[in-house]
């Protein structure tokens, strides 16, 4: 089992529109909805390559609602989602589709996310820690949402007795983990396939892996790829 961890969840939108002009009123030619947030990006790719993947992180109001009835009906996904009272963010994409544009462009909004409480967050950290044992790859992804205490590190070892878990990150933003669990964390601010990020620690590869080989080879090609996305 795969777990993809997705902090900021969202609801993507995407609004068509045969031109997109500032300060006008625009006639939606199509829209359509899906689940979005980088963890779960990756979660619909691997679970469309026959991996079963279990996805967790934050969903609350109708956005969040949309976000698990359309997980709920992904073949090999499971969502493990905690609830907050604030709503999940929504992303819209305001795509135009001119004669003169061979490739339709995007416009981007992308919402913040919902204010995310200590007793929330602790919430989310008790799902996170009753997961890892039955999985065997963590893939941390993304933003983060409001509230999410991001200078909090955790401990750079596993305490004796708890296993290791070969993880993937891809932040964009701020730094976070699970607190002082003996869980992987968000290392680096860079992706996985950039020439940029380091080499996965330790604990963060299988055992007799050198760095230089983790850093090459050990990250799996969804996580160098589509993680980045």
């Amino acid at each position: 089992m795969i777990l993809t961890v997705t902090l900021n969840t969202a609801l993507d939108i995407t609004y068509r529109v045969r031109e997109l002009r500032p300060y006008a009123s625009h006639r939606v030619t199509s829209v359509t909805e899906r689940p979005g947030g980088k963890g779960l990006n990756v979660a619909r790719v691997l679970a469309a390559l026959g991996h079963e993947v279990t996805v967790t992180g934050f969903a609350g109001g109708p956005a969040g609602r949309a976000v698990q009835d359309q997980l709920t009906a992904t073949p090999g996904v499971l969502d493990a989602l905690v609830p907050v009272a604030g709503s999940t963010r929504r992303t819209i994409a305001v795509v135009e589709e001119t004669a003169a544009n061979l490739t339709p462009e995007a416009t981007q909004l992308n919402e913040p996310g919902p204010q995310v409480t200590p007793a929330e967050w602790s919430a989310f950290q008790d799902v996170y820690e009753g997961l890892l044992p039955s999985v065997s790859v963590v893939a941390l992804c993304g933003s983060l949402p409001p509230g999410v205490p991001g200078a909090r590190t955790p401990t750079s070892s596993a305490p004796h007795g708890q296993p290791a878990y070969p993880c993937c990150s891809t932040p964009a933003g701020s730094r976070s983990g699970a607190g002082s669990r003996p869980a992987p964390t968000w290392s680096s601010r860079t992706p996985p396939n950039s020439p940029n990020s380091p080499a996965p620690t330790s604990r963060h590869r299988p055992p007799g892996t050198s760095a230089d080989a983790a850093h090459g080879r050990w990250w799996p090609h969804w996580a160098r790829t589509a993680c980045s996305r």
